[in-house]
C-alpha cells in the first residue's frame, strides 16, 4: 500500500498513516489497525498520533514477534485472538514424528545377534562393510559392568570368581549381582542429579544451604535401587503432591522443583521468580522432553517450531508453584518451599488430623469457658485484676504501633528504644495496630538492656522465612534475632531467635546454656514466645504459644554484658529476622506458667484472677476456673514424628494467570495463555482439576500423565537415549538434551525408536532395559582398535567397537578410597565434609565458616554424599569435570589438563590415600614387598599383574631408596602414588 503504520512498542504510539486514495488499497493489517484506533475517515491524510490501549500493544507486538503472519480471511473487524499465528507441525523432522515400533532388521551374520539390539547395530555395520570388534575377555567385562552399574572397581575376588564360573549364565548372574547392589543407586543417581542440576546450596553470595535438599538426593538413590518404574519416577517428581496415593516419599520427590540457583536478595523479585520458573521449564524441557524450549522465553525459537506462546503455555502448568521468594529482603520464604509433615504423611494422615481436630476443639472449649468467666466479672471496682495486664514486675513494654520518628516508645514511659529502617506499615497481631516489619537485612530496633538477674522476655512474632542455622545446631546465636543480646565469646549474654526450619531458640552465656522448640513455627501465623530465667538456681525456660517447650540450668550471675538488646536482628550485625515482631515485654522476674499462658491467650489466668473470682463470684466458680486453667496448661497436642521436606507448594486449586512476557520482560505482560504442551507435540490443553486433597490445581499431574503416556513421542526417545548414553559412553543422539534441529541426528534412529517402545513392554523397568543392553554383543565388544574400521568410521558412530572411557570424577575418588581400604559404603544422610586444602578454603569470604568437618569414616563416604556447595567445590571432583550445578548437564566431557596430573600426583588427598593404601598392602601381605606390589597392582588394574609389571615397580622402590634417599616406607608409599596414577586404573575399556 501507499502508506503504513509503525508501532513504537516502548511508547505504545501508533505513527504514520495512509493517504486518502490509498485507503482502499490498505493491507488487512493496516485496516485492522485503523479499526483499533477508531479512524474511519479516508479524507484525512494521516490520523493523529494515537496512544494504543495496553492490550492492543501486547497483541500487536506479539503478532510482530510471531512473524506477522496473516491468516486467510482476516478483516478489519477480526478479534484480537486472530493474531494467533499458524504453527508449523515440525515437518518431517524425526523427533516430532509419532512413536512407532520398527521391525527388527535382518542381518547376514545372524549368529552374532544375541538381542534385537545387535540386529540394528550389525545391519548398519554390514551395510558399511565393517566387521564388529571381537568380544572382550571376562576380566574386561566384569570391570566394565562393575563401573557402569556401581561406579566402583570389582574386587580381585569377584573378578576371579567370575573368570572361573563355568555356568552358561555366569555373565547374566554377574550383571544381576551389580544391578541388585545398593551401590547401583549411588552410581545412577548421579546421572539423574546431573540432569536436574542438583546441589546442596542456593548459589550467589551467601550460598545458603537448601533446607533438607539431601532428602531428594536420597529419594533418587532409593527409587533407582527399587527399580521404580520410569513413568512413575517422572510423575512423582512432577506431581508427587497431587497423586491420589501421595505419601512422604512422593512429596519428597517434588524437591525436584527446588534445586535451582536462588538469589536470596535480588534487586528485582519478579525477575528472580521468572528466572527460577525458567530454570524449571529448562530442566523439564531438556531432561524429559529433549527440547530447548527455554530458548523461546523472549522470542520465537530460532530453529525449532516453538513459538513464544508455547513456552508460556508450558510455564502456565508450573505457575501454581509458590516461588522461593515473594518480596524484598535477604531470606527465602520457607513456607513456599518446605513443609513440615508427619512421617506417616499419606498413610496415617487422616487419623492424626482427627486427633488434632479433637484436641483443638477441646482446647477451644476450655478457653471459651475461661473467657466467659472472666467476662462475667465486668468492670466492678472490687475486681481490678480481671482486665489489667500482667504487670507485676513489668520493666518495659514495647507495643510496636507506638513507634514513630525512629523512637520505639515504652508504654511504661521509662526506657525508650530506637528503630533503624524497620517498616512501620505491617498489621499488628490484633489486626488493628501496627507491628514492626523486618526484611532479613539491616532492619532492627534497639532497646536498653535493663534485664535483672531474674527476668522474662516475651514477644509476638510472625515469619515464613527459612532462617540461618540448622536443626542440627539450634543454638540461638546461629539464628535470626527476635530479641537478642549476643556478644561473641563466653560472656554474660542472652537472646531469643529463629533458627533454620522455624525453630524458636533461646539461651544465656557463661556457661552457654541453650533451649529450643520443635521446628515449624515459620508457618506465617502469629506465635508468642516467652523466655524466663530464675537466677536463684540458673533455670531457664522457653515457652511458645503458652506451652513450655524446653528448660535447662545455667549460671546465676547478671547478664549485663550487652549494653542494648536488638529486636529483629542478631546483636553482632548478622542474622536478620524476616517478618513481623510485636508487643515486646520485659519483666524483672520469671513469670509463672499461668502468667505466660495469660500473655499467649490475651486472657488473665494467673492466681490473682482466681482470687478475684473467689471474691466477686464464689469459691466453687474459682475452683472450677482454676481446674480448667490447669487443664489448659497440661494439654498437649497429639504428637507425631515430623520431617521437614523440601517440596512443591501450590497456590491452591486456582493457579495464577500466565501472560506472555513481551521480550521476556517480567514487567511487560502480554496476552494471557492457557496451560498446554507445544503444538508440535500435539498442542494438548489442560484444565485445572484439583486433586482430592484440594491443595493444588492438578495441572502438573495432568501434564505428567501426558508426558509418560506410552506413545509420547519425546519422553521415551529421550529416556532410551540416556540409558544408552550411560552404558555406551554417548547417546544414539549425542545431544541428549536437544532433539531439535540444533541438536545431533540419531546414528541409529530405528534402534532408538525400538528401545523407546520396548520400555513399555518391559514395564518401564530401567533395570530390565539395562540388562537388555548389557547382555547384547554390542555391549560385550572389546575396545580393540582396527585400522580399516577406523578409516571407515573414525568417530565410531556405527559402534564397531566399545569406546574406551576415563573414569568420572566421582569414580576416580571412590576408586582411590576403595583400593586404599577407606571407602565407607554407607547410604543416605546429609552431605559430608571431607577435608579440603587450606588454599581452597581461603578462596571463601569466610574461610572459617565455609566448610564443615568430618570424622575419618565420614570422609570416606562415596562422592555422591560429599556436600555439594555451589560456591566451593571439592577440588578433585571439580578438576575431573564434575559439572557446574547452575544448569542441567546432559553429557559429561572428559577434559585433559595438566592440573589433573598434578592433583593425582601431589594433592593432600592422594598423599593421604597412598599412605593408607601402603598400610593396607602391608597388612594383607606382611613382610613380602613383591607380594605387596602384586596385590596393589591387582587392586588397581582389576587383573593379576605380570611379572614384568611387578619388577618395574620393585625397581622404582629400589631407585627411590638408593638414588633419592627415601627410607623404605617412604619409597613404598611413593610407589603406591604411582599405582594410583596408572592409566589402566583411570580408564575402563
Amino acid at each position: 500500500p501507499k502508506g503504513g503504520f509503525r508501532i513504537d512498542a516502548r511508547e505504545g504510539l501508533l505513527r504514520g498513516g495512509i493517504s486518502g486514495p490509498a485507503f482502499d488499497e490498505a493491507s488487512p493489517a493496516d485496516s485492522l489497525i485503523l479499526s483499533l484506533i477508531g479512524w474511519e475517515n479516508p479524507d484525512h491524510r494521516m490520523p493523529p498520533k494515537h496512544r494504543l490501549a495496553d492490550e492492543d500493544i501486547a497483541v500487536l507486538t506479539e503478532w510482530v514477534l510471531h512473524g506477522a503472519t496473516w491468516a486467510d480471511g482476516v478483516g478489519a473487524d477480526l478479534p484480537a485472538d486472530a493474531f494467533e499465528t499458524e504453527i508449523p507441525d515440525g515437518g518431517d523432522w524425526w523427533a516430532w514424528q509419532p512413536l512407532v515400533r520398527p521391525e527388527v532388521p535382518s542381518v547376514e551374520d545372524s549368529d552374532w545377534v544375541r538381542t534385537p539390539v545387535d540386529a540394528f547395530v550389525l545391519a548398519k555395520l554390514e551395510d558399511a562393510g565393517i566387521e564388529p570388534a571381537p568380544a572382550a575377555d571376562r576380566r574386561t567385562l566384569i570391570k566394565r559392568v562393575a563401573y557402569d552399574l556401581t561406579g566402583l572397581p570389582p574386587t580381585p575376588e569377584d573378578v576371579e570368581a567370575f573368570v572361573a564360573d563355568p555356568r552358561p549364565d555366569a555373565y547374566e548372574r554377574m550383571i544381576d549381582g551389580y544391578l541388585d547392589s545398593p551401590q547401583h543407586g549411588v552410581k545412577w543417581a548421579r546421572h539423574w542429579l546431573d540432569a536436574v542440576r542438583y546441589a546442596d546450596t542456593d548459589g550467589y553470595e551467601r550460598d545458603r544451604i537448601k533446607p533438607e535438599a539431601w532428602r531428594y538426593r536420597d529419594w533418587v538413590v532409593e527409587a533407582i535401587n527399587a527399580d521404580k518404574p520410569w513413568n512413575r519416577f517422572l510423575v512423582e517428581q512432577l506431581a508427587g503432591d497431587e497423586l491420589p496415593d501421595r505419601d512422604l516419599s512422593t512429596l519428597t520427590a517434588t524437591g525436584f522443583y527446588r534445586l535451582g540457583i536462588w538469589d536470596d536478595e535480588p534487586t528485582d523479585v519478579e525477575l528472580a521468580k521468572n528466572d527460577d520458573l525458567d530454570s524449571i521449564i529448562d530442566v523439564v524441557g531438556r531432561g524429559m522432553m529433549g527440547m530447548s524450549i527455554a530458548c523461546a522465553r523472549c522470542h520465537e525459537h530460532k530453529k525449532d517450531p516453538l513459538p513464544q506462546g508455547d513456552y508460556y503455555r508450558l510455564a502456565a502448568i508450573f505457575r501454581d508453584l509458590k516461588p522461593y521468594k515473594e518480596r524484598m529482603g535477604n531470606s527465602i520464604d520457607a513456607q513456599n518451599i518446605t513443609r513440615m509433615v508427619p512421617t506417616h504423611f499419606g498413610t496415617g494422615e487422616a487419623e492424626h488430623a482427627t486427633r488434632l481436630a479433637a484436641f483443638e476443639a477441646s482446647r477451644a472449649e476450655v478457653i471459651e469457658r475461661l473467657r466467659g468467666v472472666v467476662a462475667s466479672l465486668g468492670d466492678q471496682d472490687d475486681a481490678p485484676a480481671a482486665n489489667d495486664p500482667i504487670d507485676a514486675g513489668l520493666l518495659a513494654h514495647y507495643p510496636m504501633d507506638e513507634s514513630a520518628n525512629g523512637v520505639l516508645a515504652d508504654a511504661t514511659g521509662r526506657h525508650p528504644g530506637k528503630v533503624v529502617d524497620a517498616r512501620h506499615d505491617r498489621v499488628a497481631r490484633d489486626g488493628e495496630g501496627r507491628a514492626l516489619g523486618f526484611d532479613g537485612g539491616d532492619d532492627r530496633a534497639t532497646i536498653p538492656n535493663i534485664t535483672t538477674p531474674s527476668f522474662t522476655i516475651s514477644a509476638w512474632f510472625r515469619t515464613t522465612a527459612q532462617c540461618p542455622g540448622s536443626a542440627d545446631d539450634p543454638r540461638w546465636f546461629r539464628g535470626a534475632g527476635i530479641v537478642d543480646g549476643e556478644v561473641p565469646g563466653i560472656v554474660d549474654d542472652l537472646g531469643i531467635s529463629m533458627v533454620g526450619p522455624g525453630i524458636v531458640a533461646a539461651g544465656v552465656g557463661n556457661p552457654e546454656t541453650f533451649v529450643h522448640s520443635p521446628a515449624g513455627f515459620n508457618d506465617g501465623a502469629w506465635h508468642h514466645v516467652a523466655f524466663t530465667r530464675d537466677a536463684s538456681d540458673g533455670t531457664v525456660r522457653l515457652f511458645v504459644d503458652g506451652r513450655e517447650v524446653s528448660s535447662a540450668k545455667g549460671g546465676t550471675q547478671p547478664l549485663r554484658t550487652p549494653k542494648d538488646l536488638v529486636i529483629g536482628r542478631m546483636q553482632p550485625g548478622y542474622g536478620g529476622f524476616n517478618g513481623e515482631i510485636d508487643d515486646v515485654r520485659l519483666h524483672d522476674r520469671p513469670l509463672a506458667a499461668p502468667e505466660v499462658l495469660s500473655l499467649a491467650t490475651d486472657l488473665r489466668l494467673d492466681d490473682a484472677i482466681v482470687e478475684t473470682i473467689r471474691t466477686v463470684r464464689s469459691d466453687d466458680l474459682a475452683t472450677a476456673f482454676a481446674a480448667d486453667r490447669d487443664r489448659l496448661l497440661a494439654m498437649q497436642p497429639p504428637q507425631a514424628e515430623t520431617t521437614l521436606v523440601l517440596c512443591a507448594r501450590s497456590w491452591g486449586t486456582t493457579p495464577p494467570d500466565t501472560h506472555i512476557l513481551i521480550r521476556g520482560d517480567a514487567h511487560s505482560p502480554g496476552r494471557q495463555v492457557q496451560p498446554g504442551v507445544p503444538q508440535v507435540l500435539g498442542g494438548l490443553n489442560f484444565e485445572p482439576s484439583p486433586p482430592g486433597h484440594g491443595e493444588s490445581s492438578g495441572l502438573r499431574l495432568a501434564f505428567a500423565d501426558w508426558l509418560v503416556a506410552p506413545d509420547n513421542r519425546v519422553t521415551w526417545r529421550v529416556t532410551a537415549n540416556r540409558l544408552w548414553q550411560h552404558l555406551f559412553g554417548r547417546g544414539i543422539v549425542r545431544s541428549s538434551d536437544d532433539f531439535g534441529t540444533l541438536g545431533s541426528r540419531p546414528t541409529h534412529p530405528d534402534l532408538l525408536d525400538w528401545l523407546a517402545t520396548e520400555f513399555e513392554r518391559q514395564g518401564s523397568s530401567r533395570k530390565a532395559m539395562a540388562k537388555l543392553l548389557l547382555t547384547s554383543n554390542t555391549y560385550r565388544m572389546s575396545s580393540a582398535y582396527d585400522d580399516a574400521s577406523w578409516n571407515a568410521d573414525p568417530l565410531n558412530d556405527l559402534m564397531w567397537r566399545h569406546d574406551l572411557r576415563r573414569l568420572t570424577a566421582e569414580e576416580i575418588r571412590d576408586s582411590v578410597l576403595a583400593v586404599s581400604g577407606q571407602l565407607n559404603p554407607e547410604l543416605g544422610g546429609k552431605g559430608v565434609y571431607p577435608p579440603l586444602p587450606k588454599a581452597v578454603l581461603e578462596t571463601a569470604s569466610r574461610p572459617e565458616e565455609a566448610w564443615g568437618t568430618a570424622t575419618d569414616a565420614q570422609a570416606g563416604r562415596r562422592s555422591l554424599y560429599v556436600f555439594l556447595k555451589r560456591s566451593l567445590r571439592h577440588p578433585m571432583l571439580e578438576g575431573f569435570d564434575q559439572p557446574d550445578t547452575d544448569r542441567p548437564c546432559p553429557v559429561r566431557f572428559a577434559t585433559t589438563v595438566p592440573t589433573q596430573s598434578l592433583m593425582l600426583m601431589n594433592s593432600e588427598f592422594t598423599d593421604d590415600q597412598a599412605t593408607r593404601f601402603a598400610r593396607r598392602l602391608q597388612a594383607e601381605r606382611p613382610d613380602d614387598r613383591r607380594a605387596q606390589i602384586a596385590r596393589g597392582l591387582e587392586l588397581v588394574l582389576c587383573r593379576p599383574a605380570t611379572d614384568a609389571e611387578i619388577a618395574e615397580v620393585l625397581d622404582l622402590v629400589e631407585d627411590l631408596s638408593t638414588l633419592d634417599g627415601l627410607d623404605p616406607q617412604e619409597a613404598f608409599e611413593a610407589a603406591c602414588v604411582l599405582m594410583l596414577n596408572l592409566n589402566e586404573f583411570l580408564h575402563v575399556g
